[in-house]
Parts: structure tokens; sequence; C-alpha cells
């Protein structure tokens, strides 16, 4: 049976339910459109990290110095699955365009009072959800194996610094002092003092899923297959089943691409698969306190509680319905071990997920501009986690007709609409 409302909000995860909260909030009678398959979802798999200083995307200018190991797969950091090539070439391009240093500059200032209010957000989602007890500042650290490997992050410390960002450098004796879990040595390390972390990201999902339903928001469980307008609304069709509503937010993730495709907007963007794995610590070794980027790995490892820790890959660009490929996954587990004193693993596979990805790094956050009462809020990449609850917070603004209170022209779709063809 078809379901009616005020505003259909596409996609399950941190940004769609945090979306579907706010819209609660202002009194709109709310459809959240989702497979229901928790672990399926970005927002579980994610390492937890909220960072003030997430403001500098994948698109660097370190770009260039790696690239001939990229495109060999010998970067851990990245795979690329040469199958798979032609399908984002588009986004290939432009996210080499982007790989420039007025480029990151700029997304930077941009992304900067987004990330700035994160951490306020979550804080209040938290409170409401109950999960108070899983968010905390803890910091997370950036951790360099060479002397040589910290010069070269120079530009990253210079705008971090340019921006007001806190951090601390430490040599090898004081990161042993700082997180003792550590067995291997570093040379340096950069702790972001202002970041928080959340443990279980999943859980987080969890309760905000409770906290929508006790807010008398509605859930329809199944895979959006197309949006269509109808009738000064919208049609949200699920197969057999369909959901009509006033305005519609397109939060779905990876999926957002191709729906948005279908109503004739031509994002180029990509889905960066990633995988994790817990391990148990042994008995013996200190507890892990935050998230770690181990720089010379290409992968994070973020304590997830009771002795666990999540050992997160690099990014893998393919298909977002390919089988998995557990290469990445595999060398970071070994890498972890080298870093850690690990136990076992506690997962009987690896998990798999797929990040939204622009070539600018920057979310589409925004109106459509061809088609009144839809909302894109979409391509967060490796904050969506993160920049979740106060994206939601921008959402109900636009669909109330409030001005937001963090400025989105850089995030808009036209950006990207308007980008040279490449092609």
């Amino acid at each position: 049976m078809d379901e009616t409302a005020d505003i259909a909000v596409v996609g399950g995860g941190m940004v769609g339910l945090a979306s579907a909260i706010a819209l609660r909030d202002r009194g709109l009678d709310v459809v959240l459109c989702d497979p229901g398959e928790a672990r399926a979802r970005t927002s579980y798999g994610n390492a937890g990290v909220v960072s003030r200083g997430s403001i500098l995307p994948m698109a660097s200018p370190a770009l260039w110095g790696k690239l001939p190991a990229y495109l060999r797969n010998a970067d851990s950091a990245l795979r690329l699955r040469y199958t798979h090539l032609p399908r984002i070439l588009p986004y290939a391009l432009h996210f080499m365009a982007a790989a420039r240093e007025s480029r990151w500059r700029a997304a930077a200032a941009a992304l900067l009072p987004l990330t700035g209010a994160a951490y306020g957000a979550h804080e209040r989602l938290a409170a409401r959800a109950g999960t108070t007890d899983r968010l905390g500042r803890t910091g997370w650290l950036k951790v360099y194996r060479t002397e040589d490997a910290f010069a070269a992050a120079a530009l990253e410390r210079d705008i971090l610094a340019g921006h007001g960002i806190a951090f601390e450098i430490l040599d090898g004796g004081a990161l042993r002092e700082a997180e003792p879990a550590l067995v291997r040595p570093f040379a340096r390390a950069m702790l972001l003092t202002e970041t928080g972390s959340v443990r279980e990201p999943g859980r987080l999902v969890e309760a905000c899923e409770a906290l929508f339903a006790g807010l008398g928001g509605r859930r329809v469980r199944g895979a959006v297959s197309a949006l269509a307008p109808e009738g000064g609304g919208w049609r949200v069709g699920l197969g057999d089943r369909a959901v009509r509503a006033r305005q519609v937010v397109l939060a779905a993730g990876a999926a957002s691409g191709g729906l948005a495709h279908g109503l004739g907007y031509r994002f180029a963007v990509a889905a960066e698969r990633g995988y994790h794995r817990h391990y148990a610590l042994h008995p013996d070794s200190p507890p892990l306190t935050r998230p770690v980027l181990d720089t010379g790995a290409g992968s994070i490892l973020s304590p997830m509680g009771e002795g666990r820790v999540r050992v997160l890959s690099g990014v893998e660009l393919n298909a977002r319905g390919a089988a998995p490929d557990h290469t990445q996954i595999e060398a970071a587990s070994r890498e972890a071990a080298g870093t850690l004193r690990l136990g076992g693993p506690l997962d009987n596979e690896p998990w798999l997920g797929s990040r939204p990805a622009t070539p600018d790094g920057m979310p589409v956050i925004g109106r459509a501009p061809r088609h009144d009462g839809l909302i894109f809020a979409f391509g967060h990449g490796h904050i969506g986690l993160s920049t979740g609850p106060i994206t939601g917070e921008i959402v109900a603004d636009l669909a109330t007709g409030r001005d937001p209170a963090i400025p989105i022209a850089p995030f808009a779709p036209e950006r990207l609409l308007r980008w040279p063809r490449l092609l």
C-alpha cells in the first residue's frame, strides 16, 4: 500500500537519519525510505572520527608524486580496479583537476564551517538518542614512520594552522607516552586535539532510528528504484510500492548519483569502497584510546570499546556491487599487527561499504536546480558520519524555507553540473 507524507527522505545512513529527525522536529510528517540493512550502511563501518580538522579532501597536491604507485596498485592507500575505470573516468579526471594547492585551500575554507559545527551537532543528537557515553573528545593521531613522510605533509599542517585547527607535534618518545598501545616505532605524529570520536558508530545509527520512531517518524523498508515529479509533488518508487510526498531529500549515499541521473543530473561521483575488520587487543596491551591514521600503511586503527580495535583499509575504486577484494584489508591487518598487540579477528569476514565521493571532496547539499521540492544531501565521502547531524539541520532549514546557519553555497549541486566536460 502506498504512503503519503509531507517529505520523504531517501537513505537511512547518518545523513538521512539526522535529516529525518530534524524534519520531524520542524513538525513535518516524514517517511524514511531505506532497505533497513544496518551493516550495509557506510555509517556503520566508519572510523568514528568527528574532527574540526577534516577539511582536506582526498584530491591533494601530493597525488601527483604518488600517481605512479597508485596506477600500479603499489600503494595500499588506493586500489584501482581497471575494468571499472571507464565508468568512473569523468570522476577520475575531475579528481585530478582538483588536486592542486589552490583548490585544496579553497575546499578547506569551504568545509571549515561544516566540520567546525559537527561535534556540537553530535553532542545534541547523542543527548537525545541516549548515546552520550559513546561520544568523547579523544583527539586523533596521524602518525608518520619516517621524517621524510612527516616533512611531506608540511602543506597540510600549514593549512590546518592557517584555519586555527589545534594540533600538537609529537616525537617518537612523546607518542609512546601519549598512546602506549602503539608498539611500532614512529618518527613523528600529529595529534589533532579538537577531535572527537564515536565508539561503535553502528550503535549510534540504531539509537537514531529509535529516536526517529519515537518522534512519530515512519519508515518504509525497501530499495528506492526511482524518483519522479508527480502532481506538484514527488513519487518515490520502491518496487511495487510508492511514497508520495510534497518534498524529497536524496541522501542515499553512494546510490544517490544513479537516482539523480534518472532525473537528468549527471554528477561525476564515485563509490569509494572501504573495508574493516575487528580484532581483539592482547590482554596485556594497554587500551588504544583514540583513532590512529597510520600514513605509512594507508589505514586507520580505531578503538571500539571492550578491548576491540577496528582496522580500516584504504580506498578501493570499483563497482558498488562487485565481489569483495580483501587485498587491502589483509594488508592493513598485517600492518596493524605490527603496530598494536593484536589477538585474533572477531569477524568471520571483513565488512565492506561504499562511500559517496565527489571529485572536489565536498558534499552536495542544496535544492535541486531544475526540480522544485527536491533537496540533495549526499557525497560526504569520509566525513558522512562526522557531518551527518549538522547536515540534517541544514536540510531541515532548506525544507522549511529558512536560511541555514552554515554557508552552503560551496556545496551547491550546480558546481558539479557546471564543471567543464573533460570527455
